[in-house]
């Protein structure tokens, strides 16, 4: 059964969940196997939940006693919701089984997202068998700045501001189901580190990425022609590390392909393991 948390429930269960948010197996995305993440962004997470009107905090209980918590936040302007906690010791099916029945009540015609570790077997069964579809399979990887140097700096390389913003939309296009399109994207410049690829006086690569207080995400590297480069993809990334260590940035993450992970691991990056993303409109 799920029932609402309250801030007692997190200094009483937060030791025992947030060790499952720490085992692929038996979480979700955002994951806090990755070494950035602490005990204590866990806890301000679930507190956050309680506080803010567009999320929410749920225990689950299986036979009698608390087996993990749930939580999620929603957009309303965006019919947009998704799932950022849901770690489970045991019963996860039967969890999201009810999360799914009170979503699909209250949040009618909105588009969940669930992420999660390839390692959460149930929870990837239960969606896939419940009308969820896969829309992305990543590799998640982290780097570290520490005392790393820097990289050399390809000169065909050009960071996008407002005034040449035109280049990164004549390289990026987003489909219907991605959230951050260009004009999203635009709104919210200062938060995002965007470098472009130039060659013959014409965009043909871009990568671009979100910026955190600590750790900063690559979003996504894109090819105008939709064809892979790899001498293209490594100047892109080696300008993208040389931008968030010199915004004071201690971790960068990268949600990769399979084609981007060694050259990945040349550059000094860590490998996490595989993301999921499974979507469905309530």
């Amino acid at each position: 059964m799920l029932i609402p948390a309250t801030m007692e429930d997190i200094q009483t269960y937060g030791d025992s969940a947030y060790a499952l948010a720490r085992d692929p197996a038996h979480s979700c995305y955002p994951t806090y196997a990755d070494g950035i993440k602490t005990r204590v962004d866990f806890c301000k997470a679930a507190e956050k939940a309680l506080t803010q009107e567009t999320a929410e905090l749920l225990l689950f209980l299986l036979e009698g006693s608390v087996a993990g918590w749930i939580s999620y936040d929603w957009i309303p302007k965006d019919r947009y919701l998704q799932i950022d906690g849901c770690n489970i010791q045991r019963g996860t099916a039967q969890a999201l089984s009810e999360l799914l029945a009170r979503l699909s009540d209250r949040f009618a015609g909105y588009t969940a997202y669930f992420g999660y570790p390839a390692e959460n077997h149930e929870a990837i069964a239960f969606l896939q068998s419940n009308g969820f579809q896969c829309i992305e399979k990543s590799w998640n990887h982290v780097f570290a700045f520490g005392r790393a140097a820097s990289f050399p700096c390809a000169p065909n390389i050009e960071r996008i501001s407002r005034r040449n913003f035109q280049q990164f939309r004549a390289v990026y296009h987003a489909d219907s189901e991605t959230y951050w399109n260009c004009d999203r994207i635009f709104e919210t410049l200062d938060n995002w580190i965007i470098f472009v690829y130039r060659k013959a006086d014409a965009p043909m690569a871009a990568i671009f990425l979100s910026r955190g207080s600590a750790a900063y995400e690559v979003f996504g590297t894109v090819f105008a022609d939709n064809r892979f480069q790899e001498d293209v993809f490594r100047d892109l990334l080696a300008a993208a590390l040389n931008a968030c260590r010199e915004a004071g940035a201690k971790h960068l993450i990268y949600f990769c392909e399979d084609a981007q992970q060694h050259v990945l691991a040349e550059l000094g990056f860590r490998s996490i393991g595989q993301y999921v993303l499974y979507t469905k409109t309530l």
